[in-house]
């Protein structure tokens, strides 16, 4: 997946996580070009808190818009 498309899907930035410390964190990447990849961003990263280079990153699905439902029905939450 490259920015263009996370973007199309309505996210804008990244959830980072450290492999070691099991530290994260939200980086937004409104300023990087769309042909980007999302997972180009792994080597590029470097953990905060203990320095490791052992990084995950994904699209931060949680900012992603809410989608109507097809069916008009919802699930209770609960």
């Amino acid at each position: 997946m490259d920015l263009a498309n996370m973007r199309q899907n309505g996210v804008r930035s990244i959830d980072v996580h450290c492999s070691d410390c099991s530290h994260h964190a939200i980086k937004n990447l409104d300023n990087f070009p769309g042909h980007l990849a999302v997972k180009s961003f792994e080597r590029r990263m470097r953990c905060t808190q203990c320095g490791s280079r052992r990084i995950d990153v994904r699209p931060n699905w949680l900012e992603k818009p809410a989608m109507p439902s097809l069916t008009g029905v919802r699930f209770p939450k609960g």
